[in-house]
């Protein structure tokens, strides 16, 4: 992806803009009540066989915390990358 976005004459923007949506997307998919449950269930059923972890993960709650730090991550690079793109 990174190698077509540098083909353009604007590379590094096209990749930006590119990794901003892409990050907006999933932060705001794993910061929502249904997308961390989801996310929650999959870690601690793939713990099954070690209890220790599986309560550890069970009782995490920075998860959303740290989806929401890159879904905002995702719009500053959306923002940047339109400026950048816009500029010429």
């Amino acid at each position: 992806m990174m190698q077509l976005s540098a083909q353009a004459t604007h590379g590094g923007q096209v990749f930006l803009l590119i990794w901003g949506v892409v990050a907006l997307v999933m932060g705001s998919t794993f910061a929502s009540t249904k997308g961390s449950g989801w996310f929650r269930k999959v870690i601690v059923s793939g713990l099954e066989g070690r209890p220790m972890e599986q309560a550890r993960a069970q009782n995490f709650g920075g998860l959303r915390v740290i989806a929401t730090m890159v879904a905002v991550a995702g719009l500053i690079g959306i923002g940047a990358a339109v400026v950048l793109l816009t500029r010429g």
